[in-house]
């Protein structure tokens, strides 16, 4: 039975035995008003490394374990078994502010079907790759760049890192989608804006997430690992708007521009220095992104770090478009 003063907090993990206590010790530390109720979920699919065990410890009020499950059947088992009004969802590696929930609770008031987040921060002081990607999540919205909630487009902003919904908006999306192996909840928030539900970024919910990729390596497998041909097609054949299609055309346009430059190489051989021209598509489908991430971020210097950043970013989606990387092992052992 649902009860609307509780909210249930939905963790999903796999390999996370490190983080676990200080996830629990983050969320005993919010505030939250003294007639709401918390309610602790985590669903694992199969850890190897005790993650079940520190779950127990720190005394999640639910602890379920799905042997070889998917991340959507997790998360809808998660969904099955909450029963607050409210549900949020956060990763095994995140850590919240201690006003997160009092800074959601505003926005959650009432039966409007309602989901809000934002996206996660790297710890501090973070590596350049760290700080540089996480410039491109704030700026890639215009709106984001004050601390007023975004409205336009707020999907794109929100992932099941630092994700809350009404019970409302959970009943009416009806769980995530089991088929995709991976970017369910980039699907799912899609769903919520496509069908009308109100969908919120509000910059004063504060995550912290401990598994933002270090170095460029992790960041590339982390690509890999995001990259879904599968919730690209829904995407692009979903009714409604053309919004949400960035990341899909992104990704075709790197696959023309890269196979352009495949043919800079005999082209300069016969067809003399012209050829060279080949390669600007792809420059300036780099370049021009990454220019109006830095300069909305009043940071040109990081520039050149976008820049091979969306390179990388655009290999790895290539690779998944033409079915080269079908395998989905998680980037880092977990969740990603």
């Amino acid at each position: 039975m649902v009860n609307v003063k509780t909210i249930s907090i939905i963790v999903v993990t796999l390999n996370e035995a490190a983080h676990i206590q200080q996830l629990m010790s983050s969320i005993d530390r919010l505030e939250r008003p003294s007639d709401l109720a918390l309610e602790t979920i985590l669903i694992d699919g199969g850890s190897t490394d005790g993650t079940a065990d520190a779950a127990h410890k720190a005394d999640f009020a639910k602890l379920i374990v799905i042997e070889g499950a998917s991340i959507p059947a997790c998360r809808n088992r998660g969904l099955a078994e909450a029963r607050g009004g409210i549900i949020a969802f956060l990763d095994g590696d995140c850590e919240p502010a201690t006003d997160w929930l009092v800074n959601a609770l505003p926005h959650l008031e009432g039966a409007e079907p309602v989901i809000i987040g934002w996206p996660v921060k790297p710890p501090t002081p973070g590596t350049w790759v760290q700080r540089a990607w996480h410039t491109h999540w704030m700026f890639k919205n215009r709106a984001a760049t004050s601390n007023e909630p975004v409205r336009e487009e707020a999907f794109r902003l929100i992932t099941t890192r630092n994700m809350l919904l009404t019970r409302s908006a959970a009943d009416q999306l009806g769980g995530f989608d089991e088929n995709l192996l991976t970017g369910e909840d980039t699907d799912y928030v899609f769903r919520a804006y496509t069908a009308g539900i109100r969908v919120l970024g509000v910059p004063a919910l504060t995550v912290v997430h401990h598994g933002e990729p270090k170095t460029l390596r992790d960041f590339f497998k982390q690509q890999l690992w995001h990259a879904n041909r599968s919730s690209y097609s829904k995407i692009m054949n979903a009714a409604g708007p053309k919004a949400g299609r960035n990341a899909v055309l992104f990704s075709w346009g790197f696959m023309v521009g890269f196979a352009l430059c495949l043919f800079t190489i005999p082209g300069i051989f016969l067809f003399s220095w012209p050829s060279l021209l080949l390669f600007l598509p792809l420059a300036f489908l780099l370049l021009g992104p990454a220019m109006a991430i830095a300069f909305r971020a009043g940071k040109p210097a990081l520039i050149p770090s976008l820049f091979l950043l969306y390179a990388l970013y655009g290999f790895a989606r290539m690779l998944d478009l033409l079915g080269l990387h079908r395998a989905k092992h998680s980037w880092k052992g977990g969740l990603g």
